[in-house]
């Protein structure tokens, strides 16, 4: 005989599997994403031509931004002071797993840009609002 007050209800059962399929699911791991910048940027009279790689996963597209970039101001017997310069527009690539080559066009809003010059950057890999990969600070310089 059977006591009713241990045997489990139809609700205790299915709670019961509800938790081993939960406890038995995978762990996903964060995708992998990596971001390269090349260390030249090439001049083009209004603009600088920069480039690099970037791989990501987990479809869609991400943003290549750049932050913290900065020239220094060449001038006739010395050096000035630093001059921001920032993309003049979206970069994009694949997140399909594969590395993909990426450039853009580098400004200074509100300045010339110098034809001779070195600084640094840093590039970021981003999914929305979400930094997936970042360079840290670059050193990069000019060439003609």
């Amino acid at each position: 005989m059977i006591d009713s007050r241990f045997h489990p209800g139809p609700l205790v059962l299915v709670a019961a599997a509800c938790c081993s399929v939960i406890l038995a699911a995978p762990a996903f791991a964060k995708s992998a994403a990596s971001i390269a910048v090349d260390s030249t940027v090439v001049y083009n009279v209004s603009t600088l031509t920069v480039s690099g790689s970037a791989t990501c996963d987990g479809g869609g597209t991400a943003g290549v931004n750049i932050t913290n970039g900065s020239l220094e101001q060449m001038f006739q017997g010395g050096v000035g002071g630093p001059i921001a310069i920032q993309l003049d527009g979206a970069v994009l690539v694949d997140c399909d797993g594969s590395a993909h080559t990426w450039s853009g066009n580098l400004v200074a809003p509100g300045r010339i840009l110098p034809t001779d010059s070195g600084g640094s950057l840093t590039a970021t890999l981003s999914q929305g609002s979400t930094v997936i990969a970042t360079t840290g600070s670059r050193p990069i310089h000019i060439v003609r």
